[in-house]
């Protein structure tokens, strides 16, 4: 359908030059020869001249007619226009006998029209109408040939042969012509694939000409850049400073020229701001142009790749591990001494000593063991495993909690308070993430009171539920407030190292609030007691 669109174009087109040039031209040679202008043609002077104005007349009025409706012209049309033309221009060639004249120049445009619209079938069957008007035209101005007929003859031959080469020369040009626009075509359906391809890399790609000037880009590199503004053509050095872990500025394209290999560094910082940076991995990849016999690069391919993230995570892992090691060797230390003491001390038959070194490793022993529980539940939060949500109904889940630790708190002569208001409604959220949280909460209550009483409390808060443990404990001081949910932290207080506690339970609480969307606040004034809470939306929709 595309390439009829374009033979009908081409028609059109040609049809519309023939109309605006060769009518014109072929209408204005009878009364040019009439008027003396051209003496050298070897018209009969027979001829009556209102046949050769009323020759003209036809040239102008089938030149209009085409032109004007040229649009509307189906295939049988434009073959019976230019079928029109070869008769005019045939009844010309009769009258004005001679075929050695300027009129050979109108033949020779007419047939290369043809040529144009039916190509080499319909230039062929154009060629013979010429060569047969040719013949009948010697045949009946023989005897009036100003010019011998061997002029004539010749006349025909060079005409046929400047046509057929002018034709040739043509077709050839036209053929390298669709040659090169469909090689075009093919190079645009490459570059649209290929923009394609990286606009679907998450990683920032650029393509570097040999000035260091961006030419191709995707989606993720305006990302990376922080812009929605063109790039092209802009200087790669002008667009990104970057530097590295020391602080010392990188030239980008002096790395991405300096070798022929493709390179790779993860010690790139690329700074946002006073306070914000990216941590990148970088590609620096030559390309050697095809055919070129030097080999120094033509191009160059920049991919970056955000790692911050990936470089934080390296980082609290391995500070982690050192803080964890340091945490665990205590008591193990402490542990491993009291068994050796109790082993030495019941090996001298002093068992009541034995007893208390046994009884301090044991307490070492359920230390270990909590931490590792807090461990546990930091693993599956920062893994997401168990994080399904399901309907929660809040009030059951307050007297569950409630009947848990009851007799916890009544161990150390404290009162649990349960506290429900009005009838919170359901959340949509994990059981265990949310079971975990409010139980940390109300372990420490109960661990960090002395006297007095636990409360848990639940409540509506206009499209929410408001979720809070408060207790007359300790409390915590202003300056531990700001660290309470730092890894390991315990406050100074005295009254807090006398307690056994790992430094996890608070920092273990906000990964699991992460998880469940919320945010944890705390009120807290020292010997005044504590009360942490947070809140989750109410669910209607299940």
């Amino acid at each position: 359908m595309k390439n009829q669109g374009g033979n009908d174009n081409r028609q059109h087109n040609t049809i519309r030059y023939a109309s605006a040039i060769l009518a014109p031209l072929a209408a204005a040679f009878g009364p040019l020869i009439e008027a003396g202008v051209l003496p050298f043609a070897n018209m009969t002077s027979d001829v009556n001249p209102g046949l050769i104005f009323g020759l003209s007349a036809a040239w102008l009025t089938l030149g209009l007619l085409s032109f004007a409706k040229v649009k509307s012209m189906g295939g049988w049309r434009v073959g019976a226009v230019i079928g029109a033309y070869f008769v005019l221009m045939s009844l010309q060639t009769w009258i004005y006998g001679s075929l050695w004249s300027p009129f050979s120049v109108l033949w020779l445009l007419l047939l290369l029209i043809t040529f144009v619209i039916f190509n080499w079938r319909g230039f062929w069957i154009g060629g013979g109408v010429y060569l047969g008007a040719a013949i009948v035209s010697i045949v009946l101005n023989h005897q009036s040939l100003a010019m011998p007929i061997a002029y004539e003859i010749i006349s025909v031959i060079l005409l046929l042969i400047a046509s057929v080469t002018t034709a040739a020369i043509y077709s050839s040009q036209r053929a390298s012509h669709k040659d090169l626009q469909m090689s075009q075509a093919r190079e645009a359906l490459e570059r649209d694939r290929m923009l394609t391809l990286i606009n679907n890399i998450t990683d920032a790609v650029f393509s570097i000409n040999s000035q260091g000037q961006v030419r191709t880009y995707n989606s993720a590199a305006l990302n990376i850049l922080d812009t929605n503004q063109k790039i092209d053509g802009k200087s790669i050095n002008d667009l990104m400073q970057i530097e590295d872990e020391e602080g010392g500025s990188i030239d980008v394209f002096a790395e991405l020229s300096k070798d022929k290999t493709i390179r790779k560094r993860e010690d790139l910082i690329m700074r946002l701001g006073d306070d914000d940076l990216l941590r990148l991995e970088a590609t620096f990849a030559p390309v050697q142009g095809s055919g070129l016999k030097s080999d120094t690069p033509d191009s160059y391919v920049l991919i970056l790749r955000d790692i911050t993230r990936v470089k934080s995570l390296e980082e609290e892992r391995d500070e982690f591990i050192s803080v964890v090691s340091h945490e665990l060797r205590t008591p193990v230390a402490i542990a491993e001494g009291s068994l050796d003491n109790a082993m030495i001390l019941s090996s001298r038959g002093h068992h009541d000593q034995s007893s208390e070194a046994i009884a301090e490793a044991h307490r070492q022993v359920i230390f270990l063991a909590k931490m590792v529980n807090d461990l546990s539940t930091l693993s599956r939060a920062e893994r997401g495993i168990s994080d399904e949500a399901e309907l929660i109904d809040t009030i059951d889940l307050a007297h569950q909690l409630h009947r848990e630790y009851v007799a916890q708190a009544e161990e150390k002569n404290l009162q649990l308070n349960l506290d429900v208001i009005g009838r919170p409604g359901n959340v949509f959220a994990s059981r265990l993430y949310l079971q975990e949280l409010l139980q940390n909460f109300i372990t420490n209550a109960i661990k960090y009171t002395q006297e007095g009483s636990v409360t848990i409390r639940f409540k509506s808060d206009g499209d929410r539920v408001r979720f809070e443990v408060a207790d007359t404990g300790i409390g915590i001081g202003k300056a531990d407030l700001k660290k309470i949910f730092s890894r390991f932290y315990r406050a100074e207080d005295y009254r807090t190292r006398e307690t056994s506690g790992t430094g996890l339970g608070l920092y273990v609480s906000s990964k699991l609030a992460r998880k469940l969307g919320c945010t944890i606040d705390v009120q807290s004034r020292l010997n005044h007691g504590s009360t942490f809470g947070f809140s989750l939306p109410i669910d209607n929709n299940h």
